[in-house]
């Protein structure tokens, strides 16, 4: 009898035993699954962009169309006013200072590139600004078309007092001023760019060895033959602005 019951009650226990291990395996696979889940929300919601004030920079943009190649300590950089940002000043005619930075800073882009130099295009919320270290980085926007808010005839070069080297943001300058009046035939003035000035803060990211200047190109008002029917002068004007502070660091010993 006591034999009989014994025999009968080791499936049982066995089968409970079962249960348990498999209800276990269950509560694994579940913790697992959850687990996975919440670090799928995290990993989703988490942008190291976020890092920044959405005010200072964002997610760095590229232009497919021109040379988007990395930056290495020789690459020219051209920052182009507004791009990607805001329209800059709009024109009563519809012309958008964005795009008329954005239009000559490519041809820019193109003539250094077809002469082997590396260029970068940057837009002010590029975060390839940060302490971006290059032979010479160019800010480049237009005065406004409109009248009584500075937008006289002529172009604008400005330097802060930021860098650490002022000998050679004098010299970029001092080539700048030389070489783009003598293509554009505009008038030239010199500032000294302040804290309260829109490319203050590009002043203050950026490396400062890396000699660098503020070109407003004309007005929109008074230079639109020569920014927009005229745009190459602009251009070639850069270009060899910058070719021809280059040529100086050559001849340092």
């Amino acid at each position: 009898m006591n034999k009989n019951n014994s025999t009968q009650e080791n499936p049982i226990e066995g089968q409970e035993e079962q249960k348990r291990d498999v209800f276990s395996t269950f509560r694994v696979i579940q913790t697992v699954v959850l687990l996975s889940a919440v670090l799928a929300t995290l990993l989703t919601l988490w942008n190291p962009y976020k890092l920044f004030s959405q005010k200072e920079f964002i997610q760095p943009v590229q232009d497919a169309s021109v040379n988007s190649s990395a930056i290495t300590a020789n690459t020219i950089g051209i920052l182009v006013g507004h791009w990607k940002v805001d329209s800059g000043a709009v024109c009563e005619n519809g012309i958008v200072e964005a795009n008329v930075n954005e239009a000559i800073a490519n041809q820019v882009s193109v003539k250094l590139s077809a002469m082997g130099y590396s260029v970068k295009l940057l837009a002010e919320t590029d975060i390839d600004l940060i302490n971006f270290r290059g032979p010479t980085l160019i800010a480049i926007y237009c005065k406004a078309c409109d009248e009584g808010s500075g937008s006289n005839s002529g172009f604008t070069i400005g330097t802060t007092l930021k860098t650490s080297d002022m000998n050679a943001a004098n010299t970029l300058a001092a080539c700048m001023g030389e070489i783009y009046q003598k293509s554009t035939n505009l008038d030239f003035a010199y500032q000294i760019i302040n804290s309260d000035h829109r490319a203050y803060p590009i002043f203050e990211v950026v490396n400062p060895k890396t000699p660098m200047i503020y070109l407003e190109m004309g007005s929109l008002l008074y230079d639109q033959a020569v920014l927009i029917d005229d745009s190459e002068k602009v251009a070639n004007g850069i270009v060899n602005g910058i070719l021809c502070y280059l040529d100086t660091l050559e001849e340092q010993p």
